[in-house]
């Protein structure tokens, strides 16, 4: 049962997750450039490259990044390995620099591990920004994000600390134990915890690394170690829909209640919209990731020009940014049942 179970859960989510796997395999050399990264042709390039490639929130802020090339006249490279391996993601990015892009947009699977690759970046006159996930002690000139990662991880825990009625055991998923994002998130949703709901205990944190049916199998094992679970937070996409479906079929099978696990986390709307309808999970958090991509493209061709990035500044599509120092913000949305079916993503 079990494994019919995982494998019809495979099967949905590989429609619900497809992208475009192949994404940037076929690149071509961008030609010689000169000290600020232009091509030789006049067209400033631009590699995005997210934690990995596959999950319905890498594929939406693709087409955001592929928008932007559009409508800035610029080339974009997506890309990224298969699954979250930061050695890969390093081997990616310094395989880009040989080809003398103009700048760089990174969500670091490990943010120290990039620190050097940034540095020889840097050293090259490329402009390097990160995005859904920072490394703040490198050479990157910008972060883009919804809003800090405090800030979303302190809102999780207020969902959630409410959902739970301000106690019982809370267990965390995360995408990745040596991400920045889902390091800080976590830290700030303890900490929030300890000073607004200090009868919420937090029994332990799994990582999926970005793969989805180990995310299900932890979710599975969370519910069979802790049976006095009450609440699990999803700090990534491919967590939330992968408890909520474990959940269900617990509920289904009578070894939980229904009601038992509250749930949130941050997901693509498309893909929890199901368990947003029928209630096994009230509240989603989420920002277009389109529109972080769009925003990150934007950002490095402004600094390929020359231009300075100001707070209240307006990017097509995307509208006003908030521009703290070296972050740019472009704000957070929440899913329920009320508004699931307004997104298109």
């Amino acid at each position: 049962m079990k494994k019919m179970t995982l494998a019809l859960l495979t099967g949905v989510l590989a429609l619900s997750l497809t992208a475009c796997g192949n994404a940037g395999n076929s690149q071509a050399d961008t030609g010689s450039q000169g000290n600020n990264g232009a091509a030789a042709s006049g067209t400033r390039t631009y590699f995005i490259n997210p934690k990995s490639i596959g999950p319905a929130y890498w594929a939406a802020a693709e087409k955001g990044a592929k928008q932007a090339a559009e409508d800035m006249g610029v080339e974009v490279v997506f890309n990224a390995p298969t699954e979250a391996d930061s050695s890969k993601q390093i081997n990616m990015i310094q395989d880009m620099l040989t080809r003398k892009v103009s700048g760089i947009g990174v969500s670091p699977n490990d943010a120290k591990a990039v620190g050097p690759v940034f540095k020889k970046a840097a050293d090259q006159d490329v402009k390097i920004v990160t995005w859904d996930s920072d490394a703040p002690d490198t050479d990157r000139q910008y972060y883009v994000a919804p809003a800090t990662d405090e800030e979303v991880g302190e809102l999780l825990a207020k969902t959630i600390g409410e959902e739970m009625g301000g106690k019982g055991q809370v267990a965390f998923m995360v995408a990745g134990l040596g991400s920045q994002n889902q390091i800080a998130k976590s830290d700030a949703a303890k900490a929030y915890f300890a000073a607004n709901y200090p009868d919420i205990e937090l029994v332990t944190t799994v990582s999926s690394d970005d793969d989805q049916q180990k995310a299900y199998a932890n979710a599975q094992n969370l519910i069979q170690t802790y049976p006095d679970l009450s609440g699990i937070i999803g700090f990534a996409g491919g967590e939330p829909p992968a408890a909520a479906e474990v959940v269900e079929q617990a509920v289904k099978a009578g070894t939980i209640e229904q009601g038992q696990i509250a749930i949130t986390g941050i997901a693509v709307p498309s893909v929890v919209k199901n368990y947003i309808s029928n209630g096994t999970i009230k509240t989603d958090i989420i920002w277009d990731p389109a529109k972080l991509a769009y925003t990150t493209v934007y950002i490095l061709d402004q600094l390929a020009q020359g231009n300075e990035i100001k707070d209240g500044m307006e990017i097509p599509t995307v509208g006003a940014v908030k521009v703290d120092g070296q972050n740019v913000f472009i704000g957070t949305l929440e899913v329920t049942s009320e508004n699931v079916d307004s997104f298109d993503f």
